[in-house]
């Protein structure tokens, strides 16, 4: 069992951090607990091995993917917080007490536990409506109002992230690139080959991605975005969700839509490759194609 989280759970005072923080001030043990520690156990109790594997699980969670019932959440947590206190301190606990603050804490504060339940009966054209719904809620306004924020914030190595999302590339691929040669490339695994960054980004782009690799005079072998204050480790996925949390933030739009996946698919290139993809599976349709990618049956019986 595990329970979706999404970034937007992780923001202060919202979803996951909100009830974290209820476990920590309302613990019913004789000493008291940490938030780290409330964080740590609740992540147990959603099915993750900790909260760091919680926070890094969030970054690639799947709008679509099915959140267990409540009642076995509720017990997950309860099973959680048992098996990670010593025998001594979890015979302090008042047993109803606790009890009664799992029954109590608010799921529903977490995205999973908002969203539109699907009859075990809907049929494919509902399913795949709402995959399509979810994947449009970036709009190609939102990517330019986001644009112009980061023109005028004058931070050349956000213009480049966001140069390299528009490019169409994955957050693995502009993540891991290296300089090589005087250029920044980035690896192919299925072939042994490097193709050089620069080229993907749109060439309104390129200018601004150009003036980036000047300003930070990288050498041989650094990492075209690097870990703060060491060339030689690249930017972690982890650095890279906060980055968006704060673009998010910026230009007011929903945190759990602002990810580098997100702004890809709003590009042409993107919607040039799902077309590609419908024409070698066969399908003739945008939905069916959607319906393709996000693993769904595509006939239904």
């Amino acid at each position: 069992m595990r329970v979706p989280v999404y970034p937007n759970d992780l923001i202060r005072n919202r979803g996951f951090k909100s009830l974290a923080k209820q476990l920590q001030k309302q613990w019913c043990g004789i000493t008291p607990i940490s938030l780290a520690y409330a964080q740590e156990v609740l992540a147990k109790g959603l099915g993750y091995q900790n909260f760091h594997d919680l926070d890094k699980a969030s970054t690639t969670c799947s709008p679509s993917e099915p959140a267990p019932s409540e009642a076995a959440v509720r017990q997950a947590i309860h099973s959680a917080i048992k098996a990670t206190l010593p025998p001594e301190a979890w015979l302090s606990v008042d047993q109803h007490k606790q009890e009664r603050l799992v029954n109590a804490l608010p799921l529903t504060t977490l995205a999973a536990f908002k969203r539109m339940p699907v009859a075990p009966d809907a049929d494919l054209s509902t399913l795949v409506k709402g995959i399509s719904d979810v994947q449009s809620g970036l709009t190609k306004e939102h990517v330019q109002a986001l644009e112009k924020i980061l023109k005028d914030s004058g931070s050349l190595r956000d213009q480049a992230l966001f140069a390299c999302m528009l490019g169409a590339l994955r957050k693995t691929e502009f993540l891991s690139a290296r300089m090589r040669g005087g250029a920044a490339v980035y690896g192919v695994k299925t072939v042994d080959i490097n193709i050089n960054v620069h080229d993907a980004i749109p060439p309104s782009h390129r200018s601004t991605f150009k003036q980036y690799v000047k300003a930070l005079k990288l050498s041989e072998g650094d990492y075209l975005f690097r870990a703060a204050n060491d060339r030689k480790r690249p930017l972690s996925p982890d650095a890279l969700r906060k980055i968006c949390v704060s673009w998010a933030r910026k230009a007011n739009i929903d945190v759990s839509l602002l990810t580098p996946h997100r702004i890809r698919t709003t590009t042409d290139k993107y919607a040039d490759l799902m077309r590609l993809i419908g024409e070698k599976m066969g399908h003739h349709s945008a939905n069916s194609t959607l319906a393709y990618v996000a693993g769904l049956p595509t006939d239904v019986g």
